[in-house]
């Protein structure tokens, strides 16, 4: 597999499981991956960052997967004590391993390390080979609107199990900003890979970023996603009431119609031909694969597919 410089956009599920197959068949340290920080949370002071600890997780063969988030054989005491013992309403559940590794990170960024730094020392301290960016060291909050209230999208989808109707998405924060670590992993790169992950909570965060977008747009290298949808059906998450909220139809079009700027290529299933001359009016390259990612040997076909399709 070519040692060339690889940079994934990445959410918190489909991106990671990608991920496992990319390490099994090249050089690592050629990757380089951007981390969705809109839905960082708060909790009790630790400054969760979900997206960006499943990539750690996922490359040092922690995560839950099972979930494809936290500690895989995690426990909740702590969680357990604030509910019980404390009478706090928790209903944000994190993992006592979990929780060490977000107080380290709350921990350096007290010390007035930036994310971006954090990350990297988090990164080193678990061996971990390939680079990984926060997106953004500012703060940018993903909100859901329904009709009654504005939410953090961890309100939205953990508390209330995305059971609200949803009127708006947006991205509250800087965002005429990104980081100099992001723009020049985008410039060096011979591949940029956008992952299959949501591509409002999880990509449209990232790529809401008005420099990143801009480098992403001016990029030499070879630009494809994956589709996160198959047919009319997302493979997870509440993707359908985000892009209804959005005025779009579920579709892998949709897909080419929010990034075709920053696009050359889009993957979408075998089974979706319907689609091709639609994508291909976006003035996108279609390519039809198996594109279902349920084992690390789909993760590594599937990665060897997207490099030899170049």
């Amino acid at each position: 597999m070519s040692s060339s410089r690889v940079v994934f956009l990445s959410g918190g599920t489909g991106t990671p499981k990608l991920l496992q197959g990319a390490v099994e068949v090249a050089d690592a340290r050629n990757f380089t991956i951007i981390g969705n920080t809109g839905d960082d949370w708060n909790f009790y002071g630790l400054h969760v960052s979900p997206d960006i600890d499943s990539i750690l997780l996922t490359l040092t063969n922690l995560i839950d997967k099972e979930k494809w988030w936290g500690i895989k054989e995690d426990t909740f005491k702590l969680v357990q004590f604030l509910k019980e013992q404390l009478k706090e309403d928790i209903w944000f559940n994190l993992g006592d391993f979990d929780a060490g590794l977000c107080l380290f990170r709350s921990y350096l960024l007290k010390k007035g390390k930036s994310l971006t730094e954090a990350t990297e020392i988090i990164r080193k301290r678990l061996d971990i080979k390939s680079r990984i960016l926060p997106m953004a060291d500012q703060a940018i909050h993903t909100k859901i609107r329904t009709p009654d209230q504005t939410l953090h999208l961890q309100e939205f989808w953990v508390k209330y199990k995305g059971k609200l109707r949803v009127k708006n998405v947006f991205f509250e924060g800087d965002l005429r900003k990104t980081t100099p670590q992001v723009l020049d992993a985008i410039q060096r790169a011979s591949t940029i890979i956008i992952g299959p992950s949501n591509p409002v909570s999880s990509v449209g965060p990232i790529l809401a970023l008005q420099p990143l977008r801009e480098a992403l747009q001016n990029a030499s290298g070879y630009r494809i996603a994956i589709s996160p949808i198959i047919g009319s059906n997302p493979v997870s998450g509440p993707t359908t009431v985000f892009l209804e909220a959005w005025g779009y139809t579920v579709s892998p079009v949709v897909i080419a119609e929010l990034f075709h700027d920053v696009l050359d290529a889009l993957m979408i299933h075998n089974t979706d031909k319907q689609y091709l001359e639609e994508i291909k009016g976006k003035r996108l390259t279609p390519l039809l694969e198996d594109i279902y990612i349920h084992s690390k040997t789909d993760a590594v076909r599937l990665f060897e597919r997207i490099m030899d399709r170049k």
